[in-house]
């Protein structure tokens, strides 16, 4: 069975945001929580979503994964992805409902295996989140010309992460400006492939900035 771990916002707040955390393969959804709270000292209204994978990870007993890596390719891992996508978006829509969390105010934050799960979904499933926070991740299929994604896409990935290279993030980045699909990309020059406080602190920053733009644009 699937556990979740939710944390409610600030006393006496409604929730204005819903930030869904996403853990990397062969962890498990304890390992996001203290990111969550980082999150959510930054934005104090936002209800925290922690979920772990749908499967265990073979070589460890307490691990779990979204999709399973054995035997995993460039060739067969977007249909991987692709079969767990509408657990995915349950998950999410569930949440929105029980919190009353719109759309647009939803944000999949996201490390590793979890980061790219992010960024499919909001590649297939467009309307389902506002934001997107990856963290050492890639897309497992560039978005195709003509691909409509109406997330902002925050990108932060390590300069030495030799997990996944930096490349995949720099070619995604490329490719989601020329999508006009609003896109930030951090490298940090000294980071492997790891969720480091610096990390957190940047994908949050770009989050908040992202959110202030946005409301600027209604506004004129």
């Amino acid at each position: 069975m699937q556990q979740v771990y939710r944390f409610g916002p600030a006393p006496e707040q409604p929730a204005r945001h819903l930030f869904v955390f996403l853990h990397a393969s062969g962890a498990d959804a304890r390992s996001m929580i203290p990111a969550a709270f980082k999150y959510q000292a930054r934005f104090p209204s936002a209800a925290l979503v922690v979920p772990s994978g749908f499967s265990l990870y073979p070589r460890d007993a307490g691990g779990q994964q979204w999709f399973s890596t054995r035997n995993l390719t460039d060739e067969n891992r977007m249909a991987r992805i692709a079969a767990i996508l509408p657990r995915i978006e349950q998950l999410i829509r569930r949440e929105q409902t029980n919190h009353r969390v719109p759309r647009e105010r939803t944000v999949l934050i996201g490390y590793a295996q979890g980061g790219t799960v992010a960024l499919e979904t909001a590649k297939a499933l467009p309307q389902l989140a506002g934001a997107v926070v990856a963290y050492s991740a890639r897309f497992a299929r560039l978005p195709r010309p003509g691909t409509r994604m109406d997330s902002r896409i925050h990108l932060v990935h390590g300069g030495y992460d030799s997990v996944v290279s930096r490349v995949y993030a720099e070619r995604a980045a490329r490719v989601l400006a020329g999508l006009r699909v609003p896109v930030t990309l951090d490298i940090i020059e000294d980071l492997g492939h790891a969720l480091t406080h610096e990390a957190i602190c940047r994908g949050s920053l770009r989050l908040l900035q992202g959110i202030y733009q946005r409301r600027r644009a209604t506004l004129h």
